[in-house]
């Protein structure tokens, strides 16, 4: 079974490694490459690799005491957003957060989840499910390269009676443009590992309807990748965990 050329594939023992090592492979998955694992050595080390790539996440940082005063100013602002407007709770988040973040280290994957968290429109469920359809999966597209920022973010949305169900495509401005103008957009089934094609990238893309199949294959997938061609064999460009969105609770 590992002698297929399946398991030589650099993007596919990529992708093993990394999900294993972060532990989101199903239990059938991960006694497959724990086989595997055991079967080929230089796969071990990939692993390994991945592992020793993300120990930095499990340390906790070593505790500084907050400067005097932050206590209070923290309370008094909380007090105070409590007759503040809606519309200025994000910037009021935003800015408590800061003053926070001078003096407490934080891992690179909290902060990248915080900005998600919080540049989430702050709406009612009516306004989360509209004619458009609903913002269903999320996936935050990071590059290979070393980058203190994700250069794109890629929405799911589901169809309504008036329109089908999309990608969004939104590019960080603070980003430096990549060229895509060759690369392909893959989703990585959840399950078994396959790898599906969804389309390729357009200059400068910012929506693409999906068929009933293109849905379904982002509905299983674990992972979204972005590969420079048409061949599973080509370089990654960007990769994202495909988060499924839970529904609005009123």
């Amino acid at each position: 079974m590992f002698r297929s050329l399946k398991y030589q594939n650099p993007v596919v023992r990529e992708h093993l490694a990394g999900q294993y090592a972060m532990g989101l492979l199903s239990n059938q998955v991960k006694k497959r490459v724990e086989a595997f694992i055991k079967y080929d050595a230089t796969f071990e080390q990939e692993v390994i690799h991945w592992q020793v790539r993300l120990a930095p996440l499990n340390e906790i940082p070593e505790e500084v005491p907050a400067p005097a005063g932050l206590k209070q100013k923290v309370l008094a602002r909380i007090q105070s957003e409590n007759q503040a407007p809606s519309s200025t709770l994000l910037e009021q988040v935003m800015i408590w957060w800061k003053s926070v973040l001078l003096w407490q280290g934080a891992a690179f994957a909290s902060i990248t989840a915080l900005i998600i968290f919080i540049t989430m429109p702050f709406n009612s469920p009516t306004q989360q499910t509209t004619s458009t359809g609903t913002l269903s999966y999320l996936a935050v597209m990071q590059s290979q390269q070393a980058s203190t920022e994700p250069p794109l973010v890629i929405s799911a949305y589901s169809k309504t009676e008036k329109s089908p169900s999309r990608l969004e495509f939104r590019w960080n401005e603070r980003t430096p443009n990549q060229d895509l103008s060759n690369a392909t957009l893959w989703a990585i089934e959840r399950e078994t590992g396959s790898f599906i094609q969804l389309t390729k990238l357009a200059v400068g893309i910012k929506k693409m309807n999906l068929t009933a199949a293109q849905w379904k294959a982002v509905n299983n997938s674990l992972e979204l990748i972005v590969v420079d061609g048409d061949s599973l064999s080509s370089r990654v460009l960007l990769r994202g965990t495909c988060l499924q969105l839970a529904n609005w609770v009123s």
